[in-house]
């Protein structure tokens, strides 16, 4: 229901807050992409599109708005968990030449509309180190006055963006909303990987010489570390079909050099009714790695006119074209933990489970980082 307090030709703005899960940690050397809440607009204007103008309003694609730029404006503000004498914790100042702005389309119903716009922010970004402190809790909510907010009516802004001096300005009325509260942790960086593709320079489709792709990953970490690639692009499972690869395309993104067109590979992950996958994985998806010891993950793609072209099958390529390939996943791995492969997975099936209820929002993610050039290969028929 809107607002009592929306003006009736204006804009509302209110800020509601994301429940904190006690799991979901702030971590300052995690780079966590945080949904903190919603900014949302509501507008009663029924006839002309309205457009909000505000420093600290960042909107990135559709609809999202980073937070850290909204707290230099002055639009957000800090506040220190349990201290009420602590006011407003001061971000360094920042205001834009060129305001913020976000389309608001009249609305067709009788009453109100309303616009939601993400609020985002990147935990491991430097200011935030330099303003939270590690075991302190912080309250983040829409200031009451700070940080100048207008509107105008679209369809009477010069050039359709600039605001004219003589553009009438729509008063921006600021609803009382939530407040979002999280702790900051600074549990140490996960260990990366890297990943580089390595792949023939000629790509037979009918021919007996294989097609094998390559990609091998490698670490940062000295200490050997388990990760577990089970439902991901590099878990082969054995079926009674044979062993199977979900789909080609969750290991490289392969396109036409000449048009750019992306190859629709054949190989696919039989369509089940039900789950392949074990409780726990098989001690084959999980893989031990450290600096001295890279991982090879191998796929060798048949020729066109195998028995089973469903499996690793070249279907989707064409004769005599030249194709670029880089390393297309997995992202990263949510379950893995320091130590040997041996010890890790030593035991019952039981005794394993029990060794891998570990606290991953304490371990971190595991991302991979993508560290070659395209790649190149032709195709012989």
């Amino acid at each position: 229901m809107t607002s009592i307090d929306t003006p009736s030709n204006g804009l509302s703005l209110r800020f509601e807050a994301e429940e904190l899960d006690t799991n979901d940690k702030f971590q300052l050397n995690r780079k966590q992409r945080r949904d903190l809440g919603h900014l949302i607009i509501t507008t009663s204007e029924t006839e002309r599109p309205i457009t909000l103008f505000c420093n600290g309003l960042t909107v990135v694609g559709r609809g999202r708005n980073t937070v850290l730029q909204a707290l230099r404006s002055g639009l957000f503000e800090l506040v220190q968990s349990g201290k009420e004498d602590a006011g407003v914790i001061v971000l360094p100042s920042f205001t834009s030449p060129k305001k913020g702005q976000y389309n608001i389309l009249s609305t067709s119903f009788p009453q109100y509309r309303e616009v939601s716009i993400s609020v985002l922010t990147e935990t491991t970004h430097v200011l935030w180190r330099e303003v939270l402190q590690p075991g302190r809790t912080y309250g983040l909510r829409l200031a009451e006055k700070a940080g100048e907010v207008f509107a105008c009516y679209t369809d009477g802004l010069e050039g359709g963006a600039e605001v004219s001096p003589s553009a009438q300005k729509l008063p921006v009325h600021r609803e009382g909303g939530g407040t979002y509260y999280f702790t900051v942790h600074d549990d140490p960086a996960p260990p990366k990987l890297f990943a580089r593709l390595e792949m023939p320079s000629k790509a037979y489709l009918n021919g007996p010489d294989p097609f094998t792709l390559i990609i091998e990953y490698t670490t940062d970490s000295d200490e050997p570390f388990v990760f577990d690639k089970s439902r991901s692009p590099l878990s082969v499972t054995t079926l009674c079909t044979g062993a199977n690869l979900h789909c080609i395309d969750q290991l490289i993104d392969c396109r036409d050099n000449d048009t750019g067109e992306k190859v629709e590979w054949g190989a696919v992950f039989v369509c089940y009714d039900y789950d392949p996958h074990p409780v726990f994985p098989d001690d084959g998806d999980y893989v031990e790695i450290s600096a001295n010891r890279p991982w090879r993950f191998e796929c060798t793609l048949e020729e066109l006119g195998n028995e089973k072209e469903y499996v690793r099958s070249m279907e989707g390529l064409k004769a005599d074209r030249t194709y670029k390939a880089q390393v297309g996943g997995p992202s990263g791995f949510r379950r893995w933990q320091y130590g040997k492969k041996g010890d890790l997975l030593a035991g019952t099936r039981e005794e394993k489970m029990k060794r891998w209820e570990v606290d991953m929002e304490r371990l971190g993610y595991l991302d991979v980082e993508k560290i070659e050039e395209d790649l190149y290969f032709e195709t012989v028929a």
